[in-house]
C-alpha cells in the first residue's frame, strides 16, 4: 500500500512539472496578451509609432471610398494612398500620431477583452489641421508635385467661385495667392465628407453565439484557474506520500525546484520561439478579433511582446526554483528518525 501510494505520488509529482511549467508560461501570456500596454511597449520598441501615418491613410481611403456623400468632392476620389500618407505625416506631429495610435489600440483590447461591441479611431485631430493653414500648404505641396495645368484645368479652377472643384495639377505660381481663399473654402467643403470617426471593428453582440470572443473567453478562463490544478497536484502528494515535515519538504520541493529552474530555462532563451508561435497565431487567427489595420503591425511586434510576457516567468521561476531548493536541502538534513504528524 505505501509503494502505491509512492507511485501514484511520483505521477502527481511529474504531471505538477508540467502542468507548473505550462501553467508559468500561459498565465503570464494571457496577463500580458490581453492588454494595450503590452503593444505599446512593443510599438515604442519597434519603432512602430513612425508607421502610423501609412495605418491611417489606409484606414482613410478606405472610409472616403466607401463615404456616399464622396462624389460631390472628386479631389478627394483622385488622391491616392501615398497623397494621404505624406498629408497626415505633414499634418499630424508624431506626438499626436503616437496618441492616435494608443487610442485605437486602447479601442481594440477594449473590444477584444469584451467591454465594447466595437471600436473607432477618431479623425477629429486630422480633419481639424485639414481645414486650417496646415491644409492650405498641404495642398499646395501636393500640387507643386503635379504636371503644370492645362488651359482646360486652368478654367475649371478659375470657375471655382462658381462652384467647380481644385483641379489636380500644378498651376503657375502667381495664381496660387488668387486660389488660395478657393482652396481653403473647398478644404473646407471637403472636411465635412470625411467622417469624425471610424469604425475598424464592429463584431456581434457580446454574448450572441456569434461572438467569436465566447470561445476566446473560455480559454482565457480555463488559463487564469490553472494554477489551482498544480496545487491539487501538491495536495495529492501530500496526501498519498508525505508521512512526516522531512517527507513534505523532499516531495515538494524536487517538484518545485525542477519547475521553476525549467520555467526560467525557458524563459531566458524561448523568447525566440514563443514569438514566432505568437505571430503565426495572430497571422492565421487575429483577423477574427483584430482589424486589418494592426493586425499585421501586432504581428510584428510578437518577438518584443514575448521579451515582455517571458521577464516575468523567468523572475518567478528563479523565485519557485530557489525555494524548491530550499525545502530539499532543509529536509535532507533533518533525521530520517524523526517523524512528525501528518497536519
Amino acid at each position: 500500500m505505501r509503494s502505491l501510494g509512492k507511485f501514484i505520488a511520483t505521477v502527481c509529482a511529474i504531471l505538477f512539472v508540467f502542468g507548473g511549467v505550462l501553467t508559468l508560461l500561459l498565465f503570464n501570456i494571457e496577463r500580458k496578451a490581453f492588454t494595450s500596454s503590452t503593444y505599446k511597449q512593443a510599438f515604442e520598441d519597434q519603432r512602430l509609432y513612425e508607421r502610423m501615418p501609412a495605418l491611417l491613410a489606409t484606414a482613410v481611403t478606405t472610409s472616403v471610398a466607401e463615404n456616399q456623400n464622396v462624389n460631390a468632392s472628386p479631389f478627394l476620389q483622385v488622391l491616392t494612398l501615398e497623397d494621404w500618407q505624406n498629408a497626415i505625416s505633414t499634418l499630424l506631429p508624431p506626438e499626436e500620431l503616437k496618441a492616435l495610435a494608443d487610442s485605437a489600440l486602447d479601442e481594440t483590447f477594449e473590444y477584444v477583452n469584451g467591454n465594447t461591441n466595437s471600436a473607432v479611431l477618431t479623425l477629429n485631430p486630422l480633419k481639424a489641421q485639414l481645414a486650417g493653414e496646415s491644409g492650405f500648404n498641404v495642398v499646395r505641396q501636393l500640387l507643386a508635385r503635379q504636371p503644370a495645368c492645362t488651359m482646360e484645368q486652368l478654367t475649371q479652377m478659375a470657375l471655382g467661385l462658381l462652384g467647380g472643384e481644385i483641379a489636380l495639377c500644378n498651376p503657375p505660381q502667381d495664381l496660387m495667392g488668387l486660389m488660395a481663399p478657393f482652396i481653403q473654402s473647398q478644404l473646407q467643403s471637403m472636411t465635412l465628407m470625411i467622417p469624425d470617426e471610424i469604425t475598424f471593428i464592429s463584431g456581434a453582440t457580446s454574448g450572441t453565439p456569434q461572438d467569436p470572443r465566447l470561445r476566446l473567453h473560455m480559454i482565457r478562463s480555463a488559463i487564469t484557474f490553472s494554477p489551482f490544478f498544480v496545487i491539487l497536484l501538491l495536495l495529492a502528494i501530500a496526501v498519498f506520500a508525505v508521512r512526516s515535515l522531512r517527507d513534505l519538504l523532499v516531495w515538494w520541493g524536487w517538484p518545485l525546484l525542477i519547475t521553476g529552474a525549467v520555467g526560467a530555462l525557458l524563459a531566458l532563451i524561448g523568447s525566440p520561439v514563443v514569438g514566432w508561435f505568437l505571430e503565426f497565431l495572430i497571422q492565421t487567427q487575429g483577423a477574427v478579433f483584430l482589424p486589418p489595420l494592426f493586425a499585421s503591425s501586432i504581428a510584428e511586434t510578437a518577438s518584443a511582446v514575448a521579451s515582455q510576457m517571458l521577464t516575468p516567468v523567468a523572475l518567478q521561476g528563479l523565485i519557485i526554483a530557489v525555494a524548491g531548493l530550499g525545502m530539499v536541502i532543509v529536509g535532507n538534513f533533518l533525521p530520517k528518525r524523526i517523524v512528525y504528524e501528518t497536519i
